[in-house]
């Protein structure tokens, strides 16, 4: 990995290159191929090709037959716009602030976007049309549900082309039946629908009629899929531009099923990628027709390698490699993952990825791995999921997703474990992996200076007086600090004296980890209290907050609702959210402690009644399941409660 002071020495020259419109290697345009990416929506490899004997996907299995098909490729997140931040830009989101799902940030002044950089090289680029890229700055020709390469007015000029088809998108699962076929299933023939009855059902899944009949659609969707890529390969064909153009097949993250899109797991990272090489672009291509390749890549390199098919040098800030064509650049050894806020949910996951072993560190531990949210938990398959959680119908890795609390740290060996379900991080056979990972982690956040460090109003009430949070991470010159009192964490209850000490600290971030771990050691030890009531006074909103949550856990709600209630009103949203958050997660006894709230809340959702945020249901959405809940109206505790009502440890 490269130092950091090498790193920051080069991307200086890097962006003085690039602001000098100077194309590193560019080939004269009608000499290079035409690229073309099809993106699919919130799949793993559920195709025939991978070896998937439940799908039906003629077009990719034929496709992958004359391709490279990618075995070990990962996206960096497992939410849709944190991901394509990172294809869009080549970076890690949590380099750059944009890890957040839905977030606007604002890039660093060097960075250029992908159809940027290709535009600037003379290709014209077109996007149909999803973007979701937490980020402005982004040039296309064409960017709509009309563009195509075909469009371009010199047939002559190389194109990159993007489309994509959203019909496998995990709302597959929400559509009611009567809709359904109609919707997204319009291309299928009778004999392309799946048998629910012969649906493979993973062991995290319960073996019921309604997971049966979601995994049947889903497959359903893919074969959609299918034919609407056999459609555009046709198109191709037709305009003479097939044996002309290279051409990507993706899906953004994992699988829109529980346990998949909207966790760290593998299922939710594991995607499909396939490229194919025309005969006269052979030369360009790091294997053989029909070949597989085993290494571990990421949907980051995409970029990096649509730059090098094109002739132009990856540019020196992209963390990104050109991976995906003959290559001079080394695959990696792991790959790196991470989760954060989704939708109203805060949350830091990160995760590192070998040929063999998962690692994942939870940040917040003290938080269950499903809180609620209104999109996902409207699916048929999780209103099931919450049934059964509740009669304590769930046994062994299906139980998992419904705890109560996260582990620190979780470790998964896939030799062994094909599903990557067991938690062995406890087992002492495997401390020796289990340190090297942590280790790995530690280095990589230092070195690309992982923003999910800083809460996220934090985040942005620093990067006020930065150019953009990318700056902001590297001016961070106590982040080891910062980071190791995370960490300690690792150490349970031992480390509360050092936790203590450090939650007096004048770094506002020290003291937000250091609150933290007083939270997640979930001690009642008087100090330990008395410790949370001081920070209640804190300068830092994400601190106040955090030390509330730390009381309310402990049913001390009287004592953090007076700052809960002041952070409705926070100039920074973030902070109002995720003070609603804290109120909305309560458990049922709670309610007649939480009343103070209740007219705070309803002059929150005055407030913001038009208020169209990115957010996807507005801003008002959170403060209104708020009020729901510290009303009495419904409950949104912990739903993964144990036949007793108790909550799953």
């Amino acid at each position: 990995m490269m130092k950091r002071r090498d790193f920051l020495t080069s991307l200086i020259a890097s962006a003085l290159t690039l602001s000098a419109g100077t194309r590193t290697g560019a080939a004269p345009a009608r000499t290079r191929p035409n690229i073309l990416w099809i993106s699919l929506e919130d799949i793993t490899p559920m195709m025939g090709c991978y070896g998937d004997k439940y799908a039906r996907t003629p077009v990719f299995d034929s496709f992958a037959a004359e391709g490279i098909r990618y075995t070990r490729a990962h996206a960096v997140s497992p939410v849709c716009s944190p991901s394509r931040s990172s294809v869009i830009t080549g970076m890690y989101p949590s380099s750059l602030g944009s890890m957040h799902h839905r977030n606007s940030t604002q890039p660093p002044k060097f960075l250029k976007m992908l159809p940027n950089l290709l535009r600037q090289a003379g290709y014209y680029t077109s996007n149909n049309a999803k973007k979701d890229y937490n980020m402005r700055g982004d040039r296309w020709h064409q960017s709509s549900h009309k563009a195509n390469w075909r469009n371009r007015p010199d047939k002559e000029q190389p194109f990159f082309a993007v489309f994509n088809f959203g019909q496998c998108h995990s709302s597959i699962t929400k559509i009611p039946e009567d809709r359904i076929v109609k919707e997204r299933l319009n291309r299928l023939k009778p004999e392309d629908f799946h048998d629910p009855k012969k649906a493979p059902i993973p062991p995290y899944h319960p073996d019921v009629p309604e997971f049966r009949r979601a995994w049947a659609r889903y497959y359903d969707s893919v074969t959609q899929v299918d034919y609407r890529t056999g459609d555009l390969i046709d198109q191709l064909k037709k305009d003479g531009l097939w044996e002309d153009t290279i051409v990507f097949v993706w899906a953004d993250h994992g699988v829109g099923m529980p346990r998949g899109k909207h966790t760290l797991w593998e299922q939710g990272t594991h995607v499909p990628l396939i490229v194919r090489f025309p005969k006269k672009y052979q030369h360009l291509a790091p294997a053989k027709p029909g070949s597989a390749i085993d290494e571990l890549v990421t949907l980051m390199d995409l970029g990096p390698s649509a730059l090098s098919l094109a002739g132009i040098d990856t540019p020196e800030y992209m963390h990104g490699r050109p991976l995906f064509c003959k290559r001079k650049v080394e695959y990696r050894d792991y790959v790196f993952g991470m989760r954060d806020r989704l939708d109203t949910r805060f949350e830091m996951v990160r995760s590192v990825r070998d040929k063999r072993y998962r690692y994942q560190r939870n940040f917040y531990p003290h938080l269950p791995f499903a809180p609620y949210e209104d999109f996902q938990f409207g699916a048929v398959v999780m209103k099931k999921w919450v049934e059964l959680a509740r009669q304590g119908k769930l046994t062994g890795a299906q139980e998992m997703l419904a705890m109560r609390f996260k582990p620190v740290e979780e470790l998964y060996d896939s030799e062994n474990d094909p599903y990557l379900v067991k938690n062995v991080a406890d087992d002492p056979k495997y401390a020796d992996v289990l340190k090297r990972m942590r280790g790995q982690l530690r280095d990589w956040m230092v070195e690309t200076r992982d923003l999910g460090i800083l809460d996220e109003a934090e985040m942005l009430e620093r990067a006020k007086g930065k150019a953009s949070p990318w700056d902001l991470g590297q001016s961070l010159d106590n982040y080891e600090q910062i980071l190791d009192t995370a960490n300690l964490q690792l150490q349970g209850k031992a480390a509360i004296p050092e936790l203590l000490a450090r939650a007096k600290d004048p770094d506002s971030a020290v003291r937000f980890w250091a609150v933290l771990g007083l939270v997640t050691s979930r001690s009642s030890d008087a100090k330990v209290v008395s410790g949370l009531k001081s920070a209640l006074q804190d300068k830092s909103v994400s601190v106040r907050i955090t030390a509330a949550e730390g009381l309310f856990n402990l049913g001390r709600c009287e004592e953090g609702l007076p700052v809960l209630i002041e952070a409705l009103n926070h100039p920074i949203r973030h902070a109002q959210i995720r003070a609603a958050g804290v109120l909305d997660s309560q458990p049922p006894e709670a309610n007649g402690k939480l009343q103070p709230a209740v007219e705070p809340l309803q002059q929150a959702v005055g407030r913001n009644k038009n208020n169209k945020s990115v957010m996807p249901f507005g801003l008002n959405f959170p403060f209104k399941r708020a009020l729901k809940a510290v009303s009495g109206q419904e409950n949104y505790y912990r739903w993964g409660q144990g036949a007793s009502g108790s909550p799953k440890q």
